[in-house]
């Protein structure tokens, strides 16, 4: 019974020496400067992957800017972004890291627009 016990307090005591040990990471130079080559190009690309809803497409600009203001008057703290393709004008409101998030929006535009939906964008970075 006494070397049952004394195994079972000899793993709790290492088990327990372990588990308060501190992790020290250290980088170098090469690490250092994948990782700010990283950041560099995230500030140059403007953007991220994200989504977008669409709440306007046709070639009528007049309409599109119309869209757009009636959008900014019902939701004026999220951005709105008029887009022209050749020949077609585009509204693209939010800037929304995925689909869920989006997903709460769309739901309250489906009745103030004709066509809504969800479209992958490059959305402006989040602020912090």
């Amino acid at each position: 019974m006494k070397k049952i016990l004394f195994v079972v307090f000899s793993f709790w005591g290492i088990y327990q020496a372990n588990a308060q040990q501190n992790v020290q990471v250290i980088g170098d130079a090469h690490l250092d400067s994948l990782v700010q080559r990283n950041i560099e190009l995230n500030e140059a690309a403007n953007g991220i992957q994200g989504y977008r809803i669409q709440i306007f497409f046709g070639s009528d600009r007049k309409a599109a800017n119309e869209a757009r203001t009636k959008f900014l008057q019902l939701y004026p703290e999220t951005e709105a972004h008029l887009i022209y393709q050749q020949p077609n004008f585009k509204v693209r409101v939010g800037d929304f890291r995925n689909q869920l998030e989006a997903q709460a929006m769309f739901r309250s535009l489906l009745t103030q627009f004709e066509t809504v939906f969800i479209v992958p964008d490059k959305i402006n970075l989040p602020k912090l």
